[in-house]
């Protein structure tokens, strides 16, 4: 939960959840809040594309059905073959990210990082969730106005330091403390 080296970027970083191509950068402590904020941001872009292009959509499909005729008019024909491409491609970013976005949102109810969730076993829970809403917190700060904020305030930056972390006290097990033998 504290740091990785990224071989990409060559420094060490801080509660590294990952090292994204899109942003060419690490996704760790400081800036876990902006990846989740530009996947939601990206997210809802989508939406209110594919929302508002579904009308156009069906208007120019449905044209070309009833008007065969229209196949002939060039330009309508190449903007009504670019519109379905970009609309098809608005679909397919859309259902891959409904999942993309679904799993980072767990994530960080969760705990974890991309990285600890590879690593964990089937079904483990993390030692460090301390509970949906301050492991939330531990990323976006505790102010919930500020949350969606696309910067960092005093208020709003993430809860510790990213060296020390809050744990869950009935699921830390001291790996040196023996375990009391059975039938005394």
């Amino acid at each position: 939960h504290m740091g990785h080296h990224c071989s990409i970027c060559n420094r060490c970083i801080l509660n590294m959840d990952h090292h994204c191509p899109w942003i060419n950068n690490c996704v760790g402590f400081y800036n876990r809040k902006f990846f989740i904020q530009m996947l939601c941001c990206v997210y809802v872009y989508l939406i209110a594309v594919v929302a508002t292009a579904v009308p156009e959509v069906w208007f120019r499909v449905s044209d070309f059905i009833y008007n065969p005729q229209l196949i002939h008019q060039t330009w309508l024909l190449i903007t009504s073959i670019l519109i379905v491409f970009a609309f098809m491609t608005s679909m397919l970013l859309l259902c891959t990210l409904t999942n993309f976005t679904k799993f980072h949102l767990k994530l960080v109810l969760e705990n974890y990082t991309t990285i600890e969730n590879l690593e964990r076993e089937e079904g483990a829970k993390s030692k460090f969730d301390i509970g949906r809403r301050r492991n939330w917190e531990q990323v976006f700060g505790a102010n919930p106005w500020l949350w969606w904020l696309p910067m960092h305030s005093q208020a709003s930056r993430p809860v510790g330091d990213g060296v020390r972390w809050r744990v869950h006290y009935t699921r830390v097990i001291d790996e040196d403390e023996e375990l009391p033998a059975e039938g005394g």
